[in-house]
Formats: C-alpha cells, structure tokens, sequence
C-alpha cells in the first residue's frame, strides 16, 4: 500500500498552480486583521472585489467536505453576500455569511474558485497564511484537502480549510478556500 502511495506521490505532487494570487487574496480579504464582520467588510472592499448579486454559491455545501468531526453547521445562513473578481484569469467568487450567533461558527468567509485539479499545490501557502492567525493542522486528505482549527484570543473557535472537490459550487473542480469563526 505505501508502495502504491509513493508511485502516485510525483503525479500529484506535479500538479501545476493554476491561480498563483489565490491564496494571496483569499488571505487579505478573510484573515489579514481581526476576524469580524467589519474587518471582513473593510478588508473585501480594500481588496477591488466587487459586488455580485448572483448568489450562486451554496454556503451549506462548504459543511460537506472532509471534516472526521462535523461539529459545525452552515445552512440557513441569516445573511449572505458575495463579491467577485478576476484572479489569474478565472472568475473567483468570495462570500460572506452570517449565522445565528450561537453557532458554533456564526461567520464564514470563504473563496470558490472553478477548475482546480487538486489543492495540494497550493497547500504550503494556505498553511503560512492560516499557521499566522494561529490555528493548528487538523486533518488532511491529499490531494484534495487540508482543515486548521484552533482557538483566537484563547476563546475565539475558528477552522479554515482548503478543499478542491467543493460541494459549494455545481462545477466538479471547484476549489474552496475559508475561515469560520
């Protein structure tokens, strides 16, 4: 078995980046700065993303991913608004939800982008920008997947995750990027 592992290693390791400034901007508009509603909004609006009424991404569908220990809930969002922008050449979208505040969660920010073959390529960068918030590895499933959870301000429950067969969007190769906290 390990054998087998080893010999698909390089073939997934080779994978290429397909939007170089993803993680960058995931990380300045949902984790540079303190993790709040205001400083999401402040952040999204520095970062040129701009408005987008259709709101075509399922917010209950980044709960469904790899997670060992769902202990989180994202349906019925009380409100949700979504922004987008060209990265790299493909149109991202990013979405802010706000739940019930004594979920678990009651916030999410999160980046969807289409046509990602696996996260792998891009977990080195994800983990610089989440390891700075202060959250921990959890869980991984390559090449697809990579979760950080962890406590902000001692208190503070927060998770990020990186997973490159979202249930968010309708596109099998869509790739979401968020913190909930």
């Amino acid at each position: 078995m390990v054998g087998a592992v080893l010999a698909a290693w390089p073939a997934h390791a080779a994978l290429p980046v397909e939007y170089p400034s993803l993680v960058a901007a995931f990380s300045k508009a949902c984790l540079e700065g303190p993790l709040t509603v205001d400083a999401r909004d402040a952040a999204i609006a520095a970062s040129g993303w701009r408005t987008d009424t259709a709101s075509d991404v399922d917010v209950s569908g980044l709960a469904k991913s790899q997670a060992i220990e769902v202990n989180f809930d994202y349906s019925k969002p009380e409100s949700v608004k979504q922004w987008s922008q060209t990265i790299d050449g493909a149109r991202v979208r990013l979405v802010l939800a706000t739940f019930p505040p004594k979920r678990r969660y009651p916030v999410i920010c999160a980046v969807v982008v289409p046509g990602v073959r696996g996260a792998m390529p891009y977990f080195d960068e994800f983990r610089t920008a989440v390891r700075a918030t202060g959250l921990k590895p959890k869980s991984t499933d390559m090449p697809h997947y990579l979760e950080f959870s962890g406590k902000v301000d001692g208190t503070h429950p927060v998770r990020a995750e990186i997973f490159s067969r979202s249930r968010s969007v309708p596109d099998k190769d869509g790739m979401h990027l968020y913190v909930a906290f």
